[in-house]
């Protein structure tokens, strides 16, 4: 099968999932029991008026990010957990998005390593519960996608199709977004 047919087919297989993920709800929207969650609210973060608390945190988050590049593996995981643990300024909404990047970043890196897959779901999973209303950013969607790979490490096959399906909304929502 050549590359564009394997994504095709991919992607249908991907749609016939959503589908029937959605098929399988109660009438109040949330999943019937053992079966994939795809429920996604979103909102749009606005921009904050900038503060020096603010742009402090801004930065401490980007020195973040800058030494867990220049960091092993190991060391990269402690960087990522303190950036995560940084106090966050109030009236700060962008810190939503900034959180749910780092929070991946961990997540990614954990899913490497040998019994990482667990500390992954620790970190993501409540973050990206389906009763929360999400950023409307593609860093939600790339956190739903880590979270559906660190599911379907430990065998949660119902919330990494819940998740993957969920992803695939976002990405979505973010499409018609850029269209209207």
């Amino acid at each position: 099968m050549n590359r564009s047919w394997a994504s095709v087919a991919r992607f249908g297989a991907a749609a016939a999932l959503a589908l029937g993920i959605v098929a399988s709800c109660t009438s109040d929207g949330a999943p019937a029991p053992g079966r994939p969650d795809a429920r996604v609210h979103t909102h749009v973060v606005l921009p904050s008026t900038p503060t020096p608390a603010g742009l402090a945190y801004l930065q401490a988050v980007a020195d973040a990010h800058a030494d867990a590049d220049a960091a092993s593996s190991v060391e990269r995981v402690a960087i990522l957990r303190a950036g995560l643990a940084l106090p966050v300024p109030g009236e700060l909404g962008e810190a939503e998005i900034l959180r749910l990047e780092l929070a991946t970043r961990l997540a990614e890196v954990l899913v490497t390593q040998p019994e990482g897959a667990p500390a992954a779901l620790e970190v993501l999973r409540p973050m990206l519960r389906p009763e929360r209303s999400l950023p409307l950013d593609r860093a939600t969607a790339r956190a739903l996608v880590t979270l559906g790979d660190a599911a379907a490490k430990v065998g949660d096959d119902a919330l990494a199709a819940g998740s993957y399906a969920r992803a695939i909304r976002v990405m979505s929502l973010l499409r018609q977004e850029l269209e209207s």
